[in-house]
């Protein structure tokens, strides 16, 4: 068993291969900053979330996820595979990836020796929230964990078109898949039920924020707080002409308010669609509604 100590995961096809690239300068510059650091390149999909469950139980101090949202999704679902009752290792970021909005939220840098200062520093961690979910994947229903932002509608069909776009593409991937789905989007009906507020309509998107960005830069949840114990909710139920006007207010933040958008801060949400919508969180998509989404207050230590 290894006590203590610092995995650090990474996506070596992350940031067009810079990762792979830099990885043994990372290490040692992380080596250098005092943290004992032991590297896993991934070599799959859910191979981060195996590596973060193993690093729990090997009572590691931290894992350092290295890599954009994607593979922060599976290191927070790995930590936190057997729940929050047990001591979870400390969540550290360097992003890395064509867009790791989580990283935005804090403010966390991209370069090397700024990172290995944050991520070595003696300042406590930041405790937040994550979300689970609970939707219906291919196999029947499907629980996961999300630690940013999550939308079901015309987002995660942008989040399906983008995935199918190339990765050279960078962050502007997003956008593609946007100009992609927009004229051929149909909004669908839906019922969304919160803790105390609920809506019956037209729906083009639900958003289910803890953090403030997604989609490599647009602030879509200006005043969401990580750590308030709260969802900020968007029912959205615009037109497409709405979207596309709304579009270059959306990574300043001036988007809201609007009045075919809906805001509610919530600990839980429930929709369900006639016919079913697409559900992704932190750019992953996880499967179709009916869905439900639940605050877990407090169950993650990130380093900052």
């Amino acid at each position: 068993m290894v006590e203590g100590g610092t995995l650090v995961i990474g996506n070596p096809r992350a940031g067009k291969g810079t990762v792979r690239r830099r990885w043994e300068d990372l290490l040692e510059r992380l080596e250098r900053s005092g943290l004992q650091p032991t590297g896993e390149l991934t070599d799959r999909p859910g191979h981060a979330a195996e590596l973060a469950d193993k690093a729990r139980s090997d009572r590691r101090a931290m894992v350092v996820a290295v890599g954009g949202d994607g593979t922060v999704h599976e290191v927070v679902n790995g930590l936190l595979t057997q729940g929050t009752e047990e001591r979870v290792p400390v969540l550290g970021v360097i992003p890395a990836g064509s867009g790791c909005d989580y990283a935005r939220s804090f403010s966390l840098p991209s370069d090397l020796d700024a990172a290995a200062a944050c991520l070595s520093s003696p300042r406590a961690p930041r405790v937040v929230d994550v979300g689970e979910v609970r939707c219906q994947g291919i196999d029947g229903e499907r629980r996961r964990l999300f630690a940013n932002v999550a939308e079901v509608g015309i987002g995660a069909d942008v989040a399906y078109r983008a995935s199918r776009l190339p990765r050279e593409c960078g962050p502007a991937r997003y956008v593609g898949g946007f100009a992609l789905t927009l004229p051929r989007h149909r909004p669908t009906d839906a019922r969304v039920v919160a803790t105390t507020d609920h809506y019956r309509g037209r729906l083009t998107n639900l958003v289910v924020a803890i953090g403030q960005y997604f989609g490599a830069g647009m602030h879509i949840a200006p005043a969401a707080d990580l750590s308030d114990g709260e969802f900020d909710v968007q029912v959205q139920f615009g037109s497409k002409l709405d979207y596309a006007l709304s579009m270059p207010k959306l990574f300043r933040g001036t988007h809201l308010p609007h009045p075919r958008v809906l805001e509610w801060r919530a600990g839980t949400v429930e929709v369900s669609c006639d016919p079913a919508a697409r559900l992704e969180a932190d750019g992953e998509l996880l499967g179709t509604t009916p869905a439900s989404f639940r605050i877990l207050p407090g169950a993650l230590r990130v380093k900052i």
